[in-house]
């Protein structure tokens, strides 16, 4: 072995908990990585080694260790992670959108997902037309969109998520931030979007 790959380095243990690597590029180089430093959610920092020297740096007592990224370079690394990945290092750093709720706006003409966690809450709105010419049905009702919004939770968080980092939001009066996803942000993931649900409700609505 050229050298101790990131998975198998766990020390400082009296500090140091290691849950997932973010990031490995290989001998001699960096790795990411998250876990919980005296409990805290972090990101941990190390320089894999090489043949020459194969417990890299940092390293302690002869054992390779792990060292605190500085929590304001967190999104920097984040930004550098594979677009799937994004969603799970910011959620388990208690920075990313999570939506507790998927509503109609009050005109029925938007689907409306909530962060009610965050302060002000953070909004994503996506018109109803849009998710129509998502789905392939512009005969979907109001209630229909939002089902299959809700359905498609995970994957719509991923969008917002990235436009938030993004500053692409709108701040109201009352410092509720929007996310407005449109066409733009949803059709090249359409391949990935659910409409099992509609399905579904279609069958339910003939049982009486």
């Amino acid at each position: 072995m050229a050298y101790v790959k990131p998975g198998e380095v766990h020390s400082p243990k009296v500090h140091w908990r290691l849950i997932e690597i973010l990031l490995d590029r290989g001998e001699g180089d960096c790795a990411y990585a998250l876990g919980k430093w005296d409990d805290v959610s972090r990101i941990g920092f190390r320089w894999n080694g090489t043949k020459d020297n194969p417990i890299g740096n940092p390293q302690s007592r002869g054992l390779p260790t792990w060292t605190m990224l500085d929590p304001n370079l967190h999104e920097a690394v984040i930004a550098l992670l594979p677009k799937e990945k994004r969603p799970l290092a910011r959620r388990f750093l208690g920075t990313g959108v999570l939506f507790d709720g998927v509503s109609l706006s009050s005109d029925h003409s938007s689907v409306l997902l909530w962060d009610i966690r965050q302060s002000p809450a953070i909004v994503a709105k996506i018109d109803c037309g849009v998710i129509r010419d998502v789905v392939g049905d512009p005969k979907i009702n109001e209630e229909d969109c939002r089902l299959v919004a809700d359905v498609n939770r995970e994957l719509l968080t991923e969008i917002a998520e990235e436009m938030f980092s993004n500053g692409q939001y709108e701040t109201r009066d009352d410092g509720v931030r929007v996310i407005v996803i449109g066409h733009l942000e949803l059709v090249p993931l359409s391949r990935r979007f659910s409409t099992s649900v509609l399905r579904i409700a279609a069958q339910a609505r003939w049982i009486k």
